[in-house]
């Protein structure tokens, strides 16, 4: 047998020499060498504590986050936290303001000046911001409703030129999710911006593969595209299917775009292709037997974590209300505390109603019984903190889009608005509701009666003519075949006699 040799090792590189360096590498570590020299030529450290107040604030964000995630956040540690941030802001690069704002929003902190704080420092740093961090940006704003107009056109303006000019491009997945916070933003205020964008997603639509296309919000379909792209978008979910992939059929977006694209694009509609408009039968068949994956669920206050999981709780309520063996009547879905709040008060007043109701691709929040005309019913919409843009009293245009699809599926909402609730005590809440509660029931009353008076009046009961020449017969019985003989009962064979 031959001996074992060790394979050699490769040669350790050269130490690099005083001649092996650049004059332009020399000069640096000069000038940094000489940055030490403190007085008298001793050395001055860099090491300072500024910089380890910014690295303890980032490992107490985190690890709050971590411990709150679940549940909007609130408290004194989280106010310590909004307090910190505001101080340390001024030394933030572009990387920790993003980082910060991530944390406060992925828990829902409200807090308006702490938000304003943060993006007053972005100005610094934007123009020379990579595309995926102005992406981040962006999103952040429409995640926390910040329609700040400033920043939004900000914010497109670099992006623009970074579409443009530059060849930083942005997968697909991260561009489809950009477009939905410029929809969310009702972005519309650069129509060069919004016409060179939509155009560059256009020419990128083949990169879009069935999960993507799936990610597209119906309002940025129904509401932000243009017509070539919203024809160009459809054709791609018709040639792959969007939704029909995987074991789960997701239809959740698709299902909604499709019920927007049929009641407020119906003209747009009769330009697509053929295959276009099978594939949307499809997802509208689909939808009507898939009661659980093709309903858009209310979004949700703030992402699962150790102190709560929202959007589990709500997909396992609707799947047992959409089960067939539970008889669809159990599991009540919640889009809010608010939400929940009413419904406890309907439930003190004795009102019979039922929280999460399916009415095409959406969920009605509440539909309580009319306790006057019980074939009637009353449906409350909530319009939760979270529906409104922020230091606003204004609906986001998700939510305003949701009001018009119900009302186009006949729904007669009864707006329960957050600015009016939130200011009520408790008795105040229980008296609201049930004011708004006896005001329906009243006009269903008057509507009843008003229906009933014109039934009557559309439809009069004839009226029998009296003939005073000819004398009435008395009621009699008649044979079929013969009118003027009497009519003969048959005798049943146990009563006929032999």
């Amino acid at each position: 047998a031959e001996p074992f040799v060790e394979p050699a090792s490769p040669a350790a590189p050269a130490a690099r020499g005083a001649d092996d360096y650049k004059d332009e590498e020399l000069a640096v570590a000069t000038s940094s060498a000489m940055g030490r020299l403190g007085p008298g030529g001793s050395w001055k450290s860099t090491y300072t504590d500024f910089g380890l107040q910014k690295r303890d604030f980032f490992v107490d964000l985190k690890r709050q986050r971590e411990k709150d995630k679940g549940r909007e956040a609130a408290g004194p540690i989280w106010m310590h936290l909004a307090m910190q941030a505001k101080n340390l802001s001024n030394s933030f690069d572009l990387g920790d303001l993003l980082e910060a704002m991530k944390c406060f929003c992925s828990v829902r902190y409200e807090d308006y000046e702490l938000y304003m704080r943060l993006l007053g420092e972005v100005p610094h740093f934007v123009k020379h911001a990579a595309a995926d961090q102005l992406c981040q940006l962006i999103r952040l704003l429409a995640r926390r409703r910040l329609r700040e107009r400033n920043y939004v056109d900000m914010v497109a303006a670099h992006f623009l030129q970074k579409i443009r000019v530059t060849d930083d491009a942005l997968p697909a997945r991260l561009l489809v999710k950009t477009v939905n916070a410029f929809a969310a933003l009702e972005c519309r205020s650069q129509p060069k911006f919004v016409e060179h964008f939509l155009r560059h997603i256009e020419h990128r639509i083949t990169e879009f593969d069935a999960d993507v296309c799936c990610l597209v919000t119906p309002l940025c379909v129904a509401s932000y595209m243009c017509d070539n792209l919203r024809r160009a978008y459809l054709k791609r979910c018709a040639e792959t299917q969007a939704g029909f992939q995987g074991p789960n059929y997701e239809l959740r977006n698709l299902a909604c775009t499709e019920v927007a694209l049929r009641k407020e694009h119906h003209s747009f509609l009769a330009s697509v292709p053929a295959y276009v408009h099978r594939y949307l039968e499809k997802v509208r068949q689909h939808a009507q037997f898939d009661r659980w994956g093709s309903i858009a669920l209310p979004p949700a206050v703030a992402p699962d974590g150790p102190k709560g999981a929202h959007q589990a709780d709500m997909s396992a309520s609707l799947q047992l209300k959409a089960s067939t063996a539970s008889g669809g009547q159990q599991g009540d879905i919640f889009g809010s505390d608010m939400h929940r709040d009413v419904s406890a008060c309907l439930t003190h007043l004795g009102i019979q109603h039922e929280n999460g109701v399916p009415c095409g691709p959406y969920l009605l929040d509440v539909v309580a019984l009319d306790m006057v005309n019980p074939a009637r019913r009353i449906v409350y919409e909530v319009n939760a903190p979270h529906h409104y843009y922020e230091a606003t009293q204004v609906l986001t245009a998700e939510k305003r889009l949701r009001h018009r699809m119900l009302g186009r599926l006949g729904q007669n909402l009864h707006m329960v608005d957050a600015p009016a609730w939130r200011s009520l005590t408790a008795a105040q809440k229980m008296t609201y509701m049930l004011k708004l509660q006896q005001e329906q029931q009243d006009e269903n009353t008057r509507e009843a009666k008003q229906q009933a008076a014109a039934n009557a009046m559309r439809s009069p009961l004839p009226a029998l003519r009296s003939n005073a020449s000819q004398k009435s017969e008395p009621f009699k019985l008649k044979s079929v075949r013969d009118y003027s003989a009497p009519l003969r009962v048959p005798v049943p064979p146990s009563k006929r006699k032999a």
